[in-house]
């Protein structure tokens, strides 16, 4: 495999350890200045500590310069000058990588992580317990190897995501290793999936059912389970369930990479997954998130507002969250999410300008259903008025009358933003308290401002800020229950009792009428179409959209519009009449074509293995 082929001919084994340890405190621990592998598994805590330096390959889904899931959709845009140089999620989003310059180069990272998890099993018998019995560490090393074994199928998953058919790598390779192991091909995408979730299976064994909450972040059954149910769900969607698109895209000895029958089976493997996964964490205790707070309004519409917030930011005890990362913790320096939210706050000072520097978009506020719980397209009158103000109103009638899940994620011109104790009234319009100064400062490009992914709970004075952290979401409850819907209703062209349930919780968490009150007995391809957008809606900035686009062949069309520049208001606009204008903003395009299904594996690699292919257009 070309990556670990091109780190073992270019560092040692010596240096292949000091890269496990990089970043953590781990070696302060090695005596002298030479640390081996036996150092590293002398006793069972220096052993759980190179463990744990296995779980700094997971991405920093916090941190939006090196992130590839929700930074590069075009769910948030960024101020206007802002050079691509400096972020990577501009470069990509504007078409600017290459397979000579990838810009995020995923495929080496979770290559790195693959063979430092190898590394762990191959070693970890070597540790004699110091201060445990030998008995009592053989149970904790049945749970060391299944972690090693689920962090090893979850990155090839995220190879998979990413790249489609993956190298497999089931053993660590050694320096004198055969031309076979040392350049392998890429296995198809159908033999990729089967591959990983055995590697899953096999740590669904010893993983434990829960885990306290010192370990929060680390796998369990439950964890292992959701991602199989996400693997299979993705198998049977469109871009790899029949795909003739990729009729060409093959290894070089003729292998076709990506199925090109459609097999319909594939959503029920999908279903079948997907249920084990949901009977899983509900016997595990997990359930739709709540607001149950002392202070929980008694009004249904604003407690589900807060639900709706809180869901992905309650940092403690959330029982919706499967699976979170707890890694790198947000800061400033970070610029991680709630960047966005800490300069935007320093807009509520007297005493300076707003900074803000990501807003949501256009198209973001538009999917957003009505209170109704229907898209607002359908009534024509409201679709034609929307950035009308309505009589003794001060903001345009966009911004009224939406669902729940819009006030928990978008902020806007004349409403309110809830920091800490105070719901602060926002003022956007060009040289406004919360608006822009000019376009060479940061602010709000769109005119909107985000709310989801921003803890309330930040501390806010005329002097300065703190951030309130809280663990990423990765995997929640909620997504296995539109992920049974989705394949119920490609499946069986409706939905069953049990879909029908699945769907119905979002609805209701949301305050929002039922899939049968909302839109009558759709069937076909319309019930698809209608669980694609409440999952849009339902995880919009935590990770899915650009992943669901490709998967459902939908990227194209969806991106085109914004291949001038993404939409949003007139930042610039001093009166109502010129602020809440449609407009294409300017230096922020984004460039989407077919080859952009894939990230482009960094030629490099494809230099060095001879029986590596690139993906399709690169």
């Amino acid at each position: 495999m070309k990556t670990i082929n091109n780190k073992i001919k270019s560092i040692g084994l010596a240096a292949c350890f000091a890269l496990a340890f990089s970043g953590c405190d781990y070696l302060d621990i090695v005596p002298d200045d030479k640390p081996t592998l036996d150092d590293a598994f002398k006793n069972e805590q220096t052993t759980e500590g190179f463990l744990y330096s296995c779980y700094g390959y997971i991405p920093r889904h916090n941190n939006f310069r090196t992130n590839f899931t929700w930074a590069m959709s075009n769910e948030l845009v960024a101020t206007f000058h802002w050079g691509a140089q400096y972020f990577s999620f501009l470069q990509i989003q504007q078409g600017m990588h290459s397979a000579a310059s990838p810009v995020l180069d995923v495929w080496q990272d979770m290559y790195k992580g693959i063979r430092q998890c190898y590394m762990f099993l191959d070693n970890m018998d070597k540790a004699v317990p110091v201060q445990i019995t030998p008995e009592e560490f053989e149970k904790k090393k049945r749970v060391f190897r299944a972690e090693a074994k689920f962090l090893i199928g979850y990155f090839h998953y995220v190879l998979l995501q990413n790249y489609g058919p993956v190298v497999l790598i089931d053993k660590t390779i050694p320096q004198d290793g055969s031309e076979e192991d040392m350049f392998r091909k890429r296995s198809n995408y159908d033999d990729s999936v089967e591959a990983i979730a055995e590697m899953l299976d096999e740590a669904i064994v010893d993983l434990p059912d829960s885990w306290p909450k010192s370990d929060l972040g680390r796998p369990t059954k439950s964890v292992a389970q959701a991602l199989k149910s996400r693997m299979y769900l993705y198998a049977a969607s469109p871009q790899f369930n029949g795909n003739k698109d990729y009729a060409d895209f093959k290894n070089k000895d003729g292998e076709v990479l990506i199925s090109q029958t459609y097999d319909k089976e594939k959503w029920k493997k999908a279903m079948d997954e997907t249920k084990k996964a949901i009977d899983m964490a509900h016997a595990a205790g997990y359930h739709l998130y709540e607001y149950n707070r002392p202070d929980a309004p008694s009004d249904p519409f604003e407690k589900a507002v807060l639900s709706a917030r809180y869901t992905m930011v309650e940092e403690v005890d959330n029982p919706e969250m499967i699976w979170q990362y707890t890694g790198a913790k947000e800061s400033v320096d970070d610029l991680t999410p709630c960047f966005q939210a800490h300069v935007i706050a320093r807009g509520f000072r007297e005493d300076e300008w707003p900074l803000g520097a990501l807003g949501a978009t256009l198209t973001t506020v538009e999917l957003f259903y009505d209170k109704n719980g229907k898209p607002l397209e359908e009534d024509q009158n409201a679709w034609n008025n929307r950035f009308m103000i309505a009589p003794g109103d001060s903001t345009i009638q966009l911004n009224r009358n939406r669902e729940a899940r819009f006030y928990a994620a978008i902020a806007f011109d004349r409403g309110k933003y809830q920091i800490g104790d105070r719901a602060e009234t926002l003022y956007m319009k060009y040289g406004e308290r919360n608006g822009c100064v000019d376009l060479n400062s940061n602010h709000t490009y769109s005119g909107y401002l985000c709310v989801k992914g921003i803890h309330p709970n930040m501390t806010i004075t005329p002097n300065y800020y703190t951030i309130t952290s809280y663990p990423f979401p990765l995997m929640r409850l909620g997504e296995l229950y539109l992920n049974y819907a989705e394949a119920c209703a490609n499946y069986q062209g409706t939905l069953d009792q049990f879909g029908t349930e699945c769907y119905n919780k979002i609805r209701q968490k949301a305050y929002l009428p039922t899939l049968a009150e909302a839109f009558g007995n759709k069937t076909g391809n319309d019930l698809v179409e209608i669980i694609q957008r409440e999952r849009l809606i339902e995880f919009m900035f935590e990770g899915h959209w650009l992943y669901d686009l490709k998967r459902w062949k939908k990227a194209e069309e969806w991106f085109a519009k914004d291949r001038e520049g993404m939409w949003g208001l007139n930042s610039v606009g001093k009166t109502n009449e010129e602020f809440y204008q449609k407009t294409r903003l300017a230096n922020r395009s984004y460039v989407f074509d077919f080859k952009h299904n894939f990230y482009p594996i960094k030629q490099q690699y494809i230099n060095v293995n001879h029986n590596l292919v690139q993906n399709p257009g690169w």
